[in-house]
């Protein structure tokens, strides 16, 4: 008798041929236990609309709202329009989500027969009696009233107060579809607010008391409304009406949620449009990470190309190993501030700071304009090299010679920041030669020199005179005999330790333009130096 009962109703519902992608497939029921029955429904991957609306960790924005409002608007809308006529139950735990993240109604057509099966002892509802989901079941079961409209929550009284015998009041289908559309304020309340219904009355139980008697009308409070549009809390007084023919339509819900929200497709359909949007501006946003990246860079090989030579950084940079060499010939320079220890104790640290960062400045804007290589500065030394690591001839003579000069009219026309009744002078000395040079570390590389010809040019800055620039014997012939235009004085006989005495030279300025008779003593002498 049970069995032909319940196949007749749910065949009279026509279930199984419900096919709608907002509506959760029915699967059928099952007597496998003794003095048990189940209901049977598709499995959805993510839950209820109930646990991604009260999940704190998930951000709802007016695109979720969207696309959960015309999921449920949709599957109402079928529903309505099918054989079944109806929902019945629609809560949000009755509203599904697929692993798409579409919206899909279940438990639809169930209660009428469910609760006329129950009341005629044809089977006895149970919450779950173990479990961490009991808690959440027998909640469900109590707040499920909150989502029933008034004039059905009092047929449902008056079946449950009627004796066995007596005949099962029924609702027609436009009264359960207003039931559906009062119900799908409430969840749509929550899906706008994350709230529940009523969540300013804390006694759910006084509450559910209140509503069953429906001696006045009782509905939530509109929450303060922020970026919700008007015109849907409107709306959602409209699917709370105490009269079921005052309410709209799925219809017309549909057409206004529609409108409202500005529905475009489903919510992968929003998502794709997002992820499409996020493409469009992160290759904006690469493109314009691309360009401080190669800023970035170019910034970084200007500097390192002042830290090492520029064809040592080029070959570092590809990861090629700059192995050390020696170099025939060479010219290294030193340079020496005169009487600096005495002007770093009548100054200040910063003064000294700025003092050797505003000469130094000026020294590196003239050997920028010439083929030579600022080696390092350490204190108040700086040292220069020419022909090194890309080898130039004989050219280093000329280029150190002409910045010593350089340098040295620079530092003449110079004045002290911080003491400017004080003269700055120098002391310069060069040397050329064979130099051995190699990167020297890792973390911090250092393009270093090593060899005699600097130790002897470090001693022709060391034993100089004040304002003048010392050469040794073997640079001044060199100068001499490719560089006649460099004019240089003897000094004398000095003594240089780990050499001894030997004569020195003074280079003291260069002929800029030279006449055709001094063109020709110069040819003349080069070629008798030749043995021409």
């Amino acid at each position: 008798m049970v069995f032909e009962v319940i196949s007749k109703a749910i065949d009279s519902l026509q279930m199984k041929q419900a096919v709608h992608d907002n509506i959760n497939p029915f699967l059928g029921m099952s007597f496998n236990e003794k003095d048990e029955m189940l209901l049977l429904w598709k499995f959805c991957s993510r839950g209820t609309i109930q646990d991604i609306i009260y999940n704190p960790q998930i951000t709802l924005d007016s695109k979720f709202h969207a696309a959960f409002i015309k999921d449920i608007t949709m599957g109402l809308e079928y529903l309505h329009c099918s054989p079944i006529g109806y929902h019945g139950s629609l809560t949000p735990w009755a509203c599904l989500i697929d692993r798409n993240w579409m919206v899909k109604l279940t438990d639809y057509g169930i209660a009428d027969p469910i609760e006329r099966w129950q009341k005629q002892g044809l089977i006895s509802v149970e919450t779950l009696k173990e479990g961490e989901d009991s808690d959440k079941s027998a909640s469900a079961q109590k707040t499920s009233v909150l989502y029933c409209a008034p004039e059905l929550l009092k047929n449902r009284e008056q079946n449950r107060k009627r004796g066995t015998d007596k005949k099962w009041l029924k609702q027609s289908v436009s009264r359960r579809q207003a039931g559906d559309i009062y119900a799908f304020g409430m969840v749509m309340y929550e899906i706008l607010f994350r709230s529940l219904p009523y969540a300013s009355n804390t006694n759910v139980d006084e509450l559910i008391e209140f509503l069953r008697d429906g001696s006045r009308t009782f509905r939530p409070t509109i929450q303060s409304k922020g970026d919700i549009h008007p015109d849907l809390c409107a709306l959602l007084l409209d699917c709370w009406s105490e009269t079921p023919e005052s309410r709209p339509s799925i219809r017309r819900v549909k057409l206004n949620t529609d409108s409202y929200l500005k529905v475009k497709g489903s919510l992968v359909d929003q998502m794709m449009r997002m992820m499409e949007q996020y493409a469009n501006n992160l290759e904006k946003l690469v493109q314009e990470r691309t360009g401080m990246l190669e800023e970035a860079n170019l910034r970084a090989d200007k500097l390192l190309s002042q830290l090492l030579p520029k064809y040592v950084a080029n070959e570092l940079k590809m990861g090629r190993a700059v192995p050390p060499r020696t170099f025939e010939s060479a010219t290294v320079m030193f340079s020496d501030i005169v009487g600096f220890t005495a002007l770093c104790s009548s100054s200040t640290p910063l003064e000294v700071v700025t003092l050797l960062n505003t000469v130094y400045s000026g020294f590196d804007d003239i050997i920028n304009k010439h083929d030579a290589y600022k080696v390092e500065t350490i204190g108040d030394a700086y040292m220069v090299v020419s022909g090194l690591p890309e080898e130039n001839g004989l050219k280093h003579l000329y280029q150190i010679g002409t910045i010593s000069l350089e340098i040295m009219q620079f530092v003449k026309n110079f004045q002290i920041p911080h003491k400017k009744d004080k003269k700055l002078k120098i002391r310069l000395g060069f040397h050329s030669g064979p130099v051995a040079a190699g990167v020297v570390g890792l973390n911090s590389p250092r393009y270093c020199l090593f060899g005699d010809t600097v130790n002897v040019a470090s001693r022709m800055e060391s034993t100089g005179v004040p304002e003048m620039i010392q050469i040794t014997d073997t640079t001044r012939d060199l100068m001499v005999k490719h560089y006649p235009e460099f004019q240089i004085s003897e000094r004398g006989e000095i003594e240089i330790k780990g050499k001894g005495m030997i004569i020195t030279y003074f280079l003291e300025g260069r002929r800029e333009q030279q006449s055709e008779v001094e063109q020709g003593a110069t040819t003349n002498r080069q070629r008798q130096e030749l043995g021409i």
